[in-house]
């Protein structure tokens, strides 16, 4: 089932047809408002309680009343993009955790990351099935949620672009909590905010993960999609100036989605005119890049960047330039040695 995209406009209806902002001034108790993370330093990382324990449990309406203003404070601050700069990579996560009797742990995570909607993301510590029944698989596909695409918790994408947004999801957030979970404070609502980078200070990549290179080469005006290889690895399909290409990812790191070595790869046709002995000579006279024939006896032209000890955003910028380049002048000579054009595909 695909992820639903829900505007905060688009909220669960039954929760609370008409949304309106949240008190700023709610009732006690509220925690006090830690200080948040700069945006400009990170990684960064503040916690604390945003609900805390009470005797007797609260209802659905003081655990709103008590922390609704808070939460929605520190949403907005997770998906506001505009108080400073950032570079492709940058990342804002939220968490909250609350234990159950039972001895279970709900943790609901909101990733946000520039030019994109906020993912939210629930997941269960202990019996996932415990918290994830039937009963409230029904409630939150009307939340708007589906399964995530690994298996592991609910997940669903969610527009916070402006103060009334963030109390929206807030709303829909407590909502979540009270209804479909039975929230009632009986033990702390914890939260952390980090403010977090895959790219190392100084705008270097040791790694980088596909969905990052994709947003760096739409900045660059190439076109970019990311796939999959039919051997299940992570691939992506552009061009430029006629000419097609893939990028494939190699040196995975501990975290699966970085990779540390690019493999810009593309295959001619039109090769049934060449010998060998032209292959090798055009292969010999490419500085940066490598013409062969593999195994099946297409005709593979190849680079291969390391991202090892790190490197600039400028620098994989002129790689593919580079490329784009290298592509040009290989054809150019394949021209020259048959009867008919080669074709990049």
């Amino acid at each position: 089932m695909a992820v639903k995209a829900v505007s905060a406009g688009d909220s669960h209806p039954a929760a609370h047809p008409e949304p309106v902002p949240p008190d700023p001034t709610p009732a006690d108790p509220t925690p006090a408002d830690p200080t948040l993370p700069d945006p400009a330093q990170r990684p960064s990382h503040v916690s604390g309680v945003l609900c805390d324990r009470q005797v007797p449990p609260a209802g659905a309406e003081a655990v709103v009343a008590a922390c609704a203003a808070l939460l929605a404070r520190h949403l907005q601050h997770l998906a506001d993009w505009t108080a400073t700069g950032w570079k492709v990579g940058d990342n804002n996560r939220y968490t909250l955790v609350t234990a159950f009797e039972d001895g279970l742990e709900l943790v609901v995570t909101l990733m946000s990351e520039p030019l994109e909607e906020v993912r939210w993301r629930l997941t269960a510590g202990g019996v996932e099935g415990a918290l994830f029944g039937r009963g409230r698989r029904d409630q939150l596909q009307r939340f708007g949620f589906a399964p995530a695409g690994d298996g592991l918790g609910w997940e669903r994408d969610v527009r916070i672009a402006s103060p009334r947004d963030a109390a929206i999801a807030a709303r829909d957030l407590l909502a979540l909590l009270t209804e479909v979970f039975g929230f009632c404070a009986r033990a702390p609502l914890t939260f952390a905010l980090a403010h977090d980078q895959r790219a190392e200070p100084g705008l270097l990549y040791k790694a980088i993960t596909p969905d990052d290179l994709r947003k760096l080469l739409h900045s660059w005006g190439y076109r970019a999609e990311v796939g999959t290889t039919s051997s299940g690895g992570p691939v992506i399909r552009s061009g430029t100036s006629g000419y097609k290409f893939h990028i494939l990812f190699a040196w995975p790191g501990a975290d699966s989605r970085l990779f540390g070595c690019l493999n810009f790869v593309t295959v001619f046709t039109g090769r049934q005119y060449l010998t060998l002995t032209a292959v090798n000579d055009i292969s010999r006279s490419s500085r940066f890049g490598r013409l062969y024939l593999d195994d099946d006896g297409d005709l593979i032209l190849e680079r291969d960047v390391s991202l090892t000890g790190g490197v600039a955003a400028n620098y994989l910028h002129e790689c593919l330039l580079d490329w784009a380049c290298m592509m040009e002048s290989v054809t150019k000579k394949l021209d020259k040695f048959t009867k008919v054009p080669v074709v990049v595909h």
